[in-house]
């Protein structure tokens, strides 16, 4: 962050727990924004907090506050939220926290040791003010009207009570406030924002939404929200009763007012709904998983990549080891860290099997104030672009796609061990698991629907033709091999014998017959018959299952036989194997011998290139009936 001016600070003790505040100096309106700082021990300061977004480079906005005297540069957005938090001349202000100036951002060391206090920091303020930028016609109307709905929401009125001009009031109320709320994720980018978080979750009493000059309770806001989520969803059919047992006292959210929608369940959550679980979680449960916190925030974005990791550090429960906050190093090394820890809690593997992974050589995001003489190397293949977590933003498809029905799992009885261990180069992981084969042919799924139906027959005459083939492995276990490899469909591989409308249930026996009318189609038409739940022009529900895919997905068969779905970036020679833990198999590539990672022949070393489904083996079969019973080895892989 680029400090404009001629304001030096005066340093902070950590032994003594120092942070500095902000003092806004009451003016009139129309006067440049003047502060102070002063310093103050966290264990005995009484301040609020401000939570809101950056909104660039200081450099970028050429706006200025005055600091104890003197040009100090500010966001737009910065600047704006201390002006409106301003009060009039006269009155007695209170200290205020706001990172980006009570936080020295030049300072590496004073930057880490200050992030490493923000949770402290939030979960200490008397207050979190919420700031979510500028007025206008929406914003000013909602944030009167939120708390008549609020009050509404909680006595729950029946429908029968309201006369016909109250339901009408009613439902004027919810179209006014129902385009400010529904249009809160693109239009106010607090919502976005990594850092709120932890600013939302920790604060110990009811954050304060200022939004221009109007205010609200965060509950009285949820309240408000739930009130036009029940009616606006029910009538869009995302609602359904609750049954006695969901309507009981204990499943209310939370004790600061945060109130569900009573008999009725809402189906649809936006983030709004997200944030405010987060919330009622942290205080009920203490603290969450590194793994659950990264899948959570994962739409969420920061200023700095780093900051995907390490803004959620102080929402990681107690009992967990922890990433510490370090600016001096580049993002691979923050990632390899987060992932290091997410091993470390036995979650490793499984967390893998449904993210997106980098690919081979995928760059980490770089640091622009990390000094030239610090390597910024790229991502090792088992490390997640944090950055890159939605579909529109990743490279290659997420290992969800491949996940079996739910309760089952290709690594039957090792399903859920702790499997994973990073090594000293933070770059190296060392996993056990058994080798299934190799693959031989790839065949890329056509990314038109009517395409693939073309090419279904060709697809089907190729797995016919490797099941055919001889098993290269010890005779011992090739008939049951054998067994294994033939005995699931291909219409069943390529859906991962799943249901369209859920992506836990198996894949209904129907599917099979929609298949074949596939394979009778001649031409563009992914219909199915009326009998089979689908009209002449509609899609059956197997055929849209396909389309889901097209773009996720190739086909592939191994030497011994066996057939199964991949990534795209999968390729003959690559390994298939099985990874004890998570779900699904995945491909590994063997590392070049002349490729620097590689330290040794002795080692398997190889690169993940991504998960995969492996027809008539996702039950646990290999694991249960050949590793288990002594048939087979597993084997010791080292992932770069």
């Amino acid at each position: 962050m680029s400090i404009g001016g001629s304001f030096q600070y005066s340093p902070i003790d950590p032994a003594e727990r120092e942070i500095r505040l902000l003092t806004i100096i009451p003016q009139d309106s129309h006067e440049k924004i003047s502060c102070r700082l002063s310093k103050t021990s966290l264990t005995y300061g009484i301040f609020d907090a401000l939570s809101y977004v950056w909104g660039g480079e200081p450099s970028s906005f050429p706006n200025t506050i005055l600091l104890d005297g003197a040009e100090f540069s500010v966001t737009r957005n910065l600047e704006l939220a201390l002006r409106g938090l301003r009060l009039p001349k006269g009155s007695t202000p209170k200290p205020l926290w706001v990172d980006a100036v009570c936080i020295n951002q030049k300072d590496i060391i004073e930057r880490n040791q200050q992030v490493g206090l923000m949770g402290e920091i939030y979960s200490s303020a008397d207050r979190v003010i919420i700031w979510l930028g500028e007025a206008d016609k929406d914003s000013d109307v909602a944030l009167d009207t939120v708390p008549l709905l609020a009050n509404e929401g909680l006595r729950h009125k029946d429908e029968n009570d309201r006369n016909e001009a109250d339901r009408k009031q009613q439902i004027d109320r919810y179209q006014r406030c129902g385009s400010f709320f529904f249009g809160l994720p693109d239009q106010r980018p607090w919502l976005s924002r990594v850092w709120i978080l932890q600013e939302l979750a920790l604060a110990k009493n009811d954050p304060l939404v200022v939004c221009g000059t109007k205010m609200v309770l965060w509950s009285t806001l949820i309240r408000g929200w739930k009130a036009i989520a029940r009616e606006i969803f029910t009538g869009m059919q995302f609602a359904r009763p609750k049954t006695q047992k969901e309507t009981s006292p204990e499943t209310y959210a939370s004790d600061l007012g945060s109130e569900d929608e009573g008999d009725v369940e809402i189906l649809a959550a936006v983030k709004l709904d997200l944030l405010d679980d987060l919330r009622c979680e942290m205080r009920k449960e203490g603290g969450g998983t590194l793994r659950r916190l990264l899948l959570f925030s994962r739409t969420s974005q920061a200023t700095d990549p780093r900051d995907r990791v390490y803004a959620l550090l102080s929402l990681v429960k107690p009992s967990e080891t922890v990433v510490v906050a370090d600016y001096r190093k580049p993002c691979a090394a923050v990632y390899a860290d987060a992932m290091s820890n997410i091993f470390s809690a036995g979650e490793g593997l499984y967390f893998l099997s449904g993210v997106f992974l980098p690919g081979i050589g995928s760059k980490a995001p770089y640091i622009p104030s990390l000094p030239p003489t610090i390597e910024q190397p790229p991502l090792p293949s088992w490390v997640p672009d944090f950055c890159r977590q939605t579909g529109e933003l990743a490279d290659q498809p997420s290992g969800i796609t491949f996940h079996p029905p739910d309760g089952i799992s290709a690594s039957g009885a090792g399903s859920g061990c702790m499997n994973g261990k990073v090594l000293d180069d933070n770059r190296t992981l060392q996993v056990e698991g058994l080798v299934i084969d190799t693959i031989d042919h790839v065949v890329p799924m056509a990314q038109d629907l009517d395409q693939f139906i073309s090419q279904l027959p060709s697809l089907e005459a190729t797995v016919a033709d490797a099941k055919e083939r001889l098993e290269l492995f010890d005779t011992s276990i090739a008939p049951l091999v054998r067994q294994f490899k033939t005995k699931e469909p291909l219409w069943k591989i390529l859906v991962s014998n799943k249901r369209l409308s859920s992506g836990y249930d198996a894949a209904p026996a129907a599917y099979e017959n929609m298949h074949l009318e596939l394979l009778k189609q001649d031409g563009p038409s992914a219909t199915s018959k009326t009998d089979q739940g689908a009209t002449d022009t509609e899609p059956s529900e197997y055929a849209m299952c396909l389309k889901r895919e097209l773009n996720a997905k190739s086909v592939f068969t191994t030497t011994s036989g066996f057939c199964g779905t991949c990534v795209p970036d999968a390729r003959e020679g690559d390994v298939v194997v099985i990874l004890f833990g998570p779900p699904v198999p995945f491909v590994l590539r063997p590392v070049p011998q002349d490729a620097g990672e590689n330290t040794g022949p002795r080692r398997s070393n190889h690169y993940l290139i991504g998960a995969a489904y492996v027809g008539g083996i996702m039950n646990g079969e290999m694991v249960d009936e050949l590793y288990c019973e002594d048939l087979m080895d597993s084997t010791t892989f080292f992932l770069q």
